[in-house]
């Protein structure tokens, strides 16, 4: 009976391996499918399918699948404060939804973390990634429209989104084309550059222009190479020297003025939607300062709850209203959704991954994770600045900046296994798995 008993559990053994690879294999699949917005459902039944995948998991390995990395404390404490703030939310079950995208979130990074320590996994996680970008950047490109000049949004539902995603893939092809490994990887993610970089100039997002150029210099800050500031200078002096040829200002007798295209091509350069930020950014102010501690609730919806209950004529500036409008900027809206206290937390979050890739990048010697370290790195610069000006880390592209942020961990080899497994795979060396191309002493020192 125990010889029977033995077999069987020798046969499980042996095919946990496999599970473990069929965890990996849906988890590539839900990220390859993130981008295309209109399979909403396949996202759905794709994420529950790795759920269920995760649950058997824990039960049968009667552990979690948690490493322990930098960020955890930032991480934690930020979403027990979400957590914490549901019930004094406007509409406390709409919150909770939205807490449980943000759960969502962080089960996928430390899904990636855990099941994506081996070299290869993670190469082809990265390439897939990339894949699917130069996809959507073609894409874009062959079903784009002239009439429609100022709507290129491939496969997003608006421009916002399409240049969001791409700031924050574009880095990641520029730096996998400097990591000088086979020519021909090389070549896919020039190509992923260039056609990436013609979708992002047809969006005519200033903010993602702006965005773009802040991603430059974070490159040259990170790498401190010549040919990097130079190529950062000349796309700077260059936008600015078409922007004086292209734009000119036309002034009325009033003294009123605009901005006015001076060649054949429509530009976009009405600055309604400047007035419409400040008029915004003012509301969303005095919104903060009545709740500071608590907020309003988790959820960028929850702004039309308190926006219903004012009168029309107390939130109006310049004649523009700011009814059913988000607050257009990362920070003011985390301070009113979940309060002063929320938002702190979450800019510790971010210095500490971003102090974590920096670090990272500098002391690694190896050539994919000094690629991967880079393009987050600079991505992260570009979304902060592009965040300033629309809050897009919602949705499938937050799930998206976490499956980067997980692999820019992998890379860095900051996190740490269990004990028990830490020393056997150190017996084994192992040597497939990024932390050991930083050493075991940088993984402590993390």
């Amino acid at each position: 009976m125990s010889d029977t008993a033995h077999v069987s559990n020798g046969k499980l053994e042996s095919f946990l391996p496999y599970f473990d690879q069929s965890i990996r294999i849906v988890v590539l699949l839900y990220v390859a499918g993130l981008p295309f917005t209109a399979i909403h459902a396949a996202e759905r039944i794709g994420f529950l399918l790795l759920l269920a995948a995760l649950v058997v998991w824990c039960v049968w390995h009667r552990r979690h699948f948690h490493l322990r990395t930098p960020i955890d404390v930032p991480l934690g404490m930020f979403v027990l404060w979400v957590g914490l703030t549901i019930p004094f939310a406007a509409d406390p079950v709409y919150s909770l939804q939205e807490f449980g995208k943000l759960i969502k979130q962080v089960l996928i990074f430390y899904t990636v973390l855990y099941f994506f320590q081996e070299r290869k996994s993670q190469v082809h996680l990265i390439w897939l990634m990339v894949g699917v970008a130069l996809l959507i950047s073609l894409y874009g490109l062959v079903h784009y429209e002239h009439p429609q000049f100022l709507s290129m949004t491939s496969v997003f539902p608006s421009e916002v989104w399409l240049v969001t995603y791409l700031l924050m893939m574009l880095p990641l092809c520029a730096a996998l084309a400097l990591s000088e490994d086979s020519p021909r990887t090389t070549a896919v993610a020039v190509v992923g550059v260039l056609l990436g970089g013609c979708c992002l100039l047809l969006t005519q997002s200033r903010a993602g222009l702006l965005a773009f150029i802040a991603e430059l210099w974070g490159a040259v800050l990170l790498t401190q190479r010549r040919a990097v500031l130079m190529v950062a200078g000349a796309v700077t002096a260059l936008a600015l020297i078409l922007a004086s040829f292209m734009i000119q200002v036309v002034t009325f007798p009033g003294g009123s003025w605009k901005l006015e295209s001076a060649i054949s091509v429509p530009l976009k350069l009405d600055i309604t939607s400047v007035e419409h930020r400040r008029a915004i950014w003012v509301f969303m102010l005095e919104q903060i300062g009545k709740h500071p501690i608590v907020g309003i609730g988790y959820g960028k919806e929850t702004v039309k709850k308190l926006v219903e209950q004012i009168p029309a004529d107390d939130i109006l500036s310049n004649s523009l209203s700011v009814r059913n409008h988000g607050a257009h900027n990362i920070l003011l809206e985390l301070a009113l959704h979940v309060g002063i206290p929320g938002l702190l937390l979450f800019i510790w979050l971010v210095v500490r991954l971003g102090k974590t890739v920096m670090t990272a990048y500098r002391q690694a010697s190896d050539g994919f994770a000094r690629a991967v370290l880079l393009g987050v790195g600079v991505g992260m610069s570009g979304l902060a600045v592009r965040l300033m000006f629309d809050q897009m880390l919602v949705g499938v592209l937050a799930v998206e900046f976490w499956v980067l942020a997980a692999s820019a961990m992998l890379a860095a080899g900051s996190y740490r296994l269990c004990p028990d497994r830490e020393a056997a795979e150190d017996a084994a060396g192992h040597e497939g798995s990024v932390p050991h191309i930083l050493g075991r002493s940088a993984r402590r020192a993390s």
